[in-house]
């Protein structure tokens, strides 16, 4: 069970982590990684590349079939990037493979395909193991968004669009079948219906399980609780646009005026840390550069009243309704640094339009914020470009509030090519630091990836985006006495 439903069943056409979990199961891409960044064969047993790193040829594996009986070829695979790289049709994950990917070719040999990079990518291989790049058969055509059909361990059986997705096992999988005979998807965003389902026993696995209903079940012999650091960084992108972003020292006072401790004991239960930094800690880039304290309301006021508004100022803010109880504590917090807080809670599709609105369409709104979460595994270019480069500037990307300095916007494009693992982590401490100074967004915390699980399963494995991995999932029933 997760919080909530699929967008697709097309990996390229979707940017979800739920979605992810789902798809996982019916998809391969070339490589994938372990939690620790380590890069395994998947559909490609091996790969190299030229000197420079801009050109990368890999061998596929033999004697794999699609879901609907084609044999995978190299011309199969190209076909599945390039459809993932069209201009003409863009789908939800192309941008960031865009900026990276120029070409994608078969080569004289009929089981390689070649990369051409536009520029030196040292995360390449990461890149590859996100599930946009899963690779899906030429074959399936428009029906992709609600038909699955790649190469997994895992078949596409059913969509029921608000009830759930059934799979079934791939009796043609070319590697080790899976032990379940099926899987069955269900969701929902009441976090008590989560709960209840895995002490019913009416589902096995609950994704995301909520932090109080966690810290209830740690103790209880009956479940299991996967506990993953490596969780969605939450931050509210300031609009730069609107007086609340437009002047510096407002927006370090929203952060000021932002308890983060507090916020992670009380709705996380302490499964999670305070954000330090736009990247994650467990990322290998993580610097820190939060000021000490980070909590000051006084500081605050303070700097409120250095900004022309000493009796406070008013702040909207669009959320999606799972993140309400955040918003509303937030609301509460700024109240005593003198910041009326004005929530707007929106289901998701209308969360999406506002939060991606462009700044003629924010202003209409007036809207001063969004509260949204992103998680990019390891790779430090897909947190921070998408978030701060001013190329992303919403619609294009996930930059809000559209931030835009040229010089934070050289330090990321350096730090996506430089080859120098020292080199890379004195771009990226540079970045961090300039972008904790320049406070274009309230970082709040990152989340612990919680999975809740019943003790009589094994197997699962969560990927460093956060995405679940049912591969290997087995059920141990006790025999009864």
């Amino acid at each position: 069970m997760q919080p909530e439903p699929p967008r697709s069943m097309d990996p390229a056409d979707q940017m979800a982590t739920d979605t992810a979990s789902i798809l996982n199961a019916m998809y391969e891409g070339l490589v994938r990684a372990d939690a620790d960044r380590t890069i395994h064969p998947l559909l490609a047993t091996s790969w190299s590349h030229d000197p420079q790193g801009t050109t990368w040829d890999f061998v596929l594996r033999r004697n794999v079939k699609f879901h609907d009986g084609h044999t995978m070829t190299a011309a199969g695979v190209v076909h599945s990037f390039r459809r993932l790289l069209d201009m003409n049709a863009p789908l939800a994950g192309s941008s960031r493979f865009r900026a990276v990917v120029d070409t994608v070719t078969t080569t004289d040999d009929d089981m390689t395909v070649r990369f051409s990079l536009r520029h030196p990518y040292p995360d390449f291989l990461l890149l590859l193991s996100f599930s946009q790049a899963c690779v899906t058969s030429p074959y399936v055509g428009a029906s992709l968004a609600r038909h699955a059909d790649g190469t997994g361990p895992f078949r596409f059986d059913e969509w029921k669009s608000s009830e759930y997705v059934r799979q079934v096992r791939n009796p043609d999988y070319w590697g080790t079948p899976p032990d379940l005979a099926s899987v069955r998807w269900i969701w929902s965003a009441e976090p008590s219906v989560m709960d209840m389902a895995l002490h019913t026993g009416d589902t096995d696995i609950v994704g995301d399980l909520p932090a109080l209903y966690a810290r209830q079940m740690e103790n209880d012999p009956r479940f299991v609780i996967h506990d993953d650091p490596n969780g969605p960084l939450y931050w509210i992108a300031i609009n730069m646009d609107r007086p609340a972003g437009a002047d510096r020292r407002i927006r370090q006072a929203l952060n000021y005026a932002t308890d983060r401790r507090a916020l992670v004991h009380a709705l996380l239960r302490d499964w999670g840390q305070p954000a330090r930094s736009p990247l994650q800690p467990v990322s290998p880039y993580f610097v820190s550069y939060a000021p000490d304290p980070q909590y000051d309301p006084q500081r605050a006021r303070a700097l409120l009243a250095e900004a022309g508004s000493p009796s406070g100022i008013t702040f909207s803010l669009a959320v999606q309704d799972m993140d309400e109880p955040l918003a509303e504590a937030l609301q509460d917090m700024w109240k005593k640094s003198g910041i009326t807080m004005q929530i707007s809670r929106l289901e998701g599709g209308v969360y999406a339009s506002e939060a991606f609105a462009d700044p003629a369409q924010k202003a209409a709104l007036q809207l001063d914020g969004v509260l949204a979460s992103w998680s990019a595994g390891f790779i430090p270019d897909m947190q921070l470009r998408p978030l701060f480069h001013g190329a992303s500037a919403a619609p294009a990307g996930a930059n809000l509030g559209f931030f835009h300095d040229p010089g934070v916007d050289a330090l990321i494009n350096a730090g996506a090519v430089e080859p120098s693992e020292d080199k890379r982590r004195v771009i990226y401490a540079r970045l961090q630091e300039m972008i904790m100074h320049d406070a274009p967004a309230v970082l709040i915390y990152t989340r612990d990836t919680l999975v809740g699980m019943r003790t009589d399963i094994s197997g699962l494995v969560v990927r460093p985006d956060g995405a679940l991995d049912i591969t290997h999932v087995t059920r141990n029933r006790q025999p009864h006495s």
